[in-house]
């Protein structure tokens, strides 16, 4: 399970370092907007996760070599011999959910 966030448009994502989306957590919400603008918002993402695809597939396959590379050291350091590790992301990544955030209009941020 990973938490992965992006700026921009899912057809051009930017996509944030994992302190960058792990501080957009600690947001707190000023207002929320219409329902169909939440609708609106939603739909692109969910219309454009094509786009977003690629980068999930390589970050869950990079999880997994992570995985792997872990069990071998596990498996090193306590000498057990004769056991093969196999990992494998479970393609397509399931999103959990989806949070879009939004800048207050007027107000500066640093």
């Amino acid at each position: 399970c990973r938490l992965l966030g992006f700026a921009g448009p899912p057809e051009d994502p930017q996509w944030l370092d994992d302190a960058a989306a792990e501080a957009l957590l600690a947001a707190i919400p000023e207002a929320n907007i219409a329902a169909a603008q939440q609708t609106e918002f939603l739909r692109k993402v969910v219309d454009g996760f094509d786009h977003l695809r690629p980068h999930l597939d390589s970050v869950a396959n990079r999880r997994a070599q992570e995985l792997l590379e872990a069990h071998r050291r596990v498996r090193h350091a306590s000498r057990t011999r004769g056991v093969s590790q196999r990992v494998e992301p479970q393609l397509p990544p399931d999103p959990l959910g989806v949070f879009i955030l939004l800048p207050v209009p007027g107000r500066v941020t640093a």
